[in-house]
């Protein structure tokens, strides 16, 4: 458990948890273009996290130093290189809360 008061921190909903999973060479999408991964569907154990949040693909945002990926309901904004987070994780849904 983290000791700080996340109701004063910026918090954001998670819509979706995502892996990402790398394809074997030659792989083609159903336009028949080379593809090298796919993000599919996943879930995170509950729990408090603290994480560092990035910029990835579309509207992706990716858990640095891990293969998971979230997308928001809401805007998130700039993730740049790095962006200090606590994600709460429960039975109903997640939320992140930007530290910075």
């Amino acid at each position: 458990m983290f000791s700080q008061n996340l109701d004063d921190l910026d918090n954001y909903q998670v819509e979706e948890f995502h892996k990402k999973i790398d394809l074997d060479y030659g792989t083609l999408d159903d336009d028949g273009n080379s593809i090298d991964y796919i993000y599919v569907k996943t879930s995170v154990d509950t729990g408090e996290y603290k994480i560092d949040l990035t910029d990835a693909d579309g509207d992706l945002y990716e858990i640095k130093d891990t293969n998971i990926y979230v997308t928001f309901r809401g805007y998130f904004g700039y993730a740049s290189y790095s962006t200090e987070c606590i994600m709460k994780v429960n039975y109903y849904g997640a939320t992140v809360y930007k530290l910075e």
